[in-house]
């Protein structure tokens, strides 16, 4: 597992899990009291690395956690799963009028075949 560090304000947190992570940004969120909300959050990995950078934005009356890092954003990953999606299920179906294709072929192979068989057979017809 992973350790993350959540820094709020200059001060450091470590928490042992992505669960515990998002709970804590919660807890964060939820104890907010200034209207409008501007705040920032940075969470790095244990080297050091920038996993999530939120912003807390008020919308409509309600406190929003956006996440500025494109590689953990949770859309980008939802939109390349459905991608991805489309593409099999894409590959799918060709495979399946390819297999079509193979098999209206051998009927008509096999047609042909026994057309040939039986004009072979009784030649006068």
């Amino acid at each position: 597992m992973t350790k993350y560090i959540i820094t709020v304000n200059g001060i450091n947190s470590t928490v042992k899990s992505e669960a515990a992570m998002w709970n804590f940004l919660r807890s964060v969120r939820d104890n907010l009291t200034t209207q409008p909300v501007d705040g920032t959050v940075k969470v790095t990995t244990e080297d050091g690395t920038l996993f999530k950078d939120i912003e807390f934005r008020t919308v409509k009356g309600k406190i929003q956690m956006v996440n500025h890092v494109k590689e953990t954003c949770r859309y980008a990953k939802v939109k390349a799963a459905k991608i991805a999606a489309a593409a099999k299920a894409q590959a799918r179906k060709e495979a399946k009028r390819a297999a079509d294709r193979r098999y209206r072929a051998k009927k008509h192979a096999a047609k042909i075949a026994a057309m040939e068989a039986a004009k072979a057979e009784n030649p006068t017809a």
